[in-house]
């Protein structure tokens, strides 16, 4: 695949799969080649991450991360639970992180897929539906996402906004559904028919699972696609993935 091939994929269909060989020593160079191929700056650092509160209990200081943080506290064919859907970027604002990148170094014994929902398909069918219920999404305070990393975080680490919105005329998401999120429906009826219809109807229609083996790279849309990493069982060696995220959008370079 061209360049310009995985570009269009990317921000055309929302995701790519392609092959990145694991890396002996430096985890994060294949995702340094990817991006410079991809036309994306520097790898973003999220505002989460940014805390000193929160860099000292998890132990991430650079815009790089691995997933599991820490491999050798997995115990050997362990279950993991699978995740809820969201985008990353807890803290930032409708748009702010634009691109995700994953790389798988091992795989887990059984499951281990990771799931994409297209939400801004979603919101698009549910506007055609119900109108008001999708302009629910749209409400400034429908949606708070909130840090539990350490005591101190949930009254202090917290975002408000809207779900989906338009910047610079295209639809953007920031839906996420899960314990770190709370949704504005008492002040808000109409939401609740959005959520019904986004937890249940749209993910018939509108996600797909997707299982990379090792080597393989998934390249997706944050600010247009939600995720979650499915339940999985760890084999003898945990399941272990690098991630990189980037404040920008796939362009071709000039």
């Amino acid at each position: 695949m061209t360049d310009s091939e995985l570009i269009s994929e990317v921000n055309g269909r929302g995701y790519a799969v392609i092959s990145a060989p694991v890396p002996t020593d430096d985890p994060f160079e294949a995702h340094r080649r990817v991006a410079e191929r991809l036309g994306l700056p520097d790898a973003y650092t999220p505002l989460l991450y940014r805390d000193a509160e929160v860099r000292a209990a998890v132990g991430q200081a650079g815009p790089y991360n691995q997933i599991p943080r820490d491999a050798a506290s997995v115990q050997p064919w362990s279950e993991t639970p699978a995740q809820h859907f969201h985008v990353d970027g807890l803290l930032e604002p409708l748009g702010g992180i634009k691109t995700t990148i994953l790389h798988c170094l091992t795989q887990a014994h059984s499951g281990g897929g990771t799931e994409l929902f297209f939400s801004c398909d979603a919101f698009t069918d549910l506007s055609a539906a119900h109108e008001a219920a999708a302009q629910s999404l749209l409400h400034p305070e429908a949606l708070t996402r909130f840090a539990t990393i350490s005591e101190a975080a949930p009254t202090r680490l917290r975002a408000t906004g809207p779900a989906f919105g338009w910047v610079d005329g295209t639809l953007l998401t920031r839906f996420s559904d899960g314990p770190t999120e709370t949704w504005n429906t008492a002040e808000n009826p109409a939401l609740q028919k959005a959520l019904d219809y986004l937890r249940g109807p749209a993910l018939e229609n509108h996600r797909v699972q997707i299982r990379l083996e090792p080597g393989d790279m998934l390249i997706f849309r944050n600010d247009r696609v939600s995720h979650r990493g499915l339940g999985h069982q760890n084999g003898s060696q945990p399941r272990r993935l690098t991630r990189s995220m980037y404040s920008s959008a796939p362009t071709s370079r000039r």
